[in-house]
């Protein structure tokens, strides 16, 4: 055999293995990238989630608390209403350890502060309770729930109504 030969067999063999060895590290890099998506794609879920049912059950004590006065409803005794409080607070625990944002962070902690700022108003909750302070919580919440809604809208990357027309609302004294 001639060392032309030789030349050309070693040049495609050394060739091949180039070329398989950059397939390789092409293919471990986009393995790489396809778990750091799926992990950051999974990370958004799960704060999704977490961020969804909290937000459900903070609206669903708000919804309570907007009974007072002439517009109270008898399924809305202060242990209910309690509650109601109780299970956003215990929602809330899974928001503090998936959170990214600051913002997100503290909106909820103020959320769950003025849930339990209205807790400690619950033993004059009822048929007889005057607007005051109840007019002010709810309001304060559904103020502090839009900023909520913002928040995890601005970290999640979701787009949509555009932030100023959720916060921007008008208060209503009644439903």
């Amino acid at each position: 055999m001639s060392s032309d030969l030789w030349v050309g067999a070693v040049t495609t063999l050394a060739g091949a293995v180039v070329g398989g060895a950059i397939s390789f590290i092409l293919s471990r890099q986009q393995i790489k990238a396809a778990h750091a998506e799926e992990k950051l794609r999974r990370s958004a879920d799960r704060r999704f989630e977490a961020y969804a049912d909290f937000l459900t059950k903070a609206r669903s004590f708000r919804n309570a608390i907007r009974r007072y006065g002439n517009n109270f409803d008898p399924a809305h005794t202060p242990a209910v209403v309690d509650e109601l409080g109780h299970l956003a607070h215990t929602a809330s625990a899974l928001v503090f350890l998936v959170v990214e944002s600051t913002k997100t962070y503290d909106v909820t902690r103020a959320i769950v502060t003025a849930i339990s700022d209205a807790q400690k108003l619950l033993p004059g909750f009822g048929p007889d309770a005057t607007d005051d302070p109840w007019f002010d919580q709810n309001e304060k919440m559904a103020k502090l729930l839009r900023e909520f809604q913002v928040a995890a809208r601005e970290e999640l990357e979701i787009g949509g109504v555009d932030r100023s027309h959720m916060l921007n609302r008008t208060p209503r004294k009644y439903l």
